[in-house]
């Protein structure tokens, strides 16, 4: 029997229930700490790209240290509830609308409440080689800029490879010595879980 789709959904449930957004195929939105059915999936527009930056630094937490965070982690309801309505007024109808510029304001937004949760545990909103980098993002050009997992990788939404080339060279100085960007198409095509 071939696992499909819904299989591969419920790893990365149980894996991380209290994370709302995933990025394996699209973009995807599941509402719930629990096994809940995944809401949305969009594709995100061909032509826009993601900056990749990866600092030359130690990463975050990861094992036992992340498994940790996530058992400390304790439900904000005012907080989830910004985020939903971030998520679903702001986030998703810039997304259906391709206007990059809603986007990415409002997935910095949502970068900011989700690492406020994890602050305690990581040292600040961003991991504390990220947080400039994702401020540099936005000031070098990107509609909007996040971190990705725990860090030091971040990343920055643009609507064009040519705008991701520019941004690329921006932040270059900013990354430093050791580090590199990338400029990358978003996979809407997702994963594929193959078992012999």
């Amino acid at each position: 029997m071939q696992p499909g789709p819904e299989y591969v959904w419920s790893l990365v449930r149980r894996l991380r229930g209290g994370v709302a957004l995933a990025v394996l195929a699209g973009l995807t939105w599941q509402a719930s700490a629990v096994l809940a059915p995944l809401l949305v999936r969009h594709a995100m527009p061909e032509e826009w790209r993601c900056v990749l930056a990866i600092p030359a630094a130690a990463p975050g937490l990861s094992g036992g240290a992340e498994e940790a965070a996530f058992a400390d982690l304790r439900p904000d309801p005012e907080r989830s509830a910004r985020i939903a309505q971030i998520v679903l007024t702001a986030l998703l109808p810039a997304l259906v609308e391709r206007d990059v510029a809603e986007f990415g304001a409002a997935l910095t937004r949502l970068q900011r409440l989700v690492g406020d949760a994890f602050a305690s545990a990581q040292g600040g909103t961003y991991h504390p080689r990220a947080a400039g980098l994702v401020d540099a993002l936005v000031r070098h050009g990107a509609a909007g800029a996040g971190q990705s997992s725990w860090g030091p990788a971040v990343y920055g939404v643009v609507g064009s490879e040519d705008e991701g080339r520019a941004l690329a060279r921006r932040l270059a100085a900013d990354v430093g010595d050791g580090g590199r960007v990338h400029v990358v198409p978003f996979d809407n095509d997702g994963a594929r879980v193959e078992v012999a």
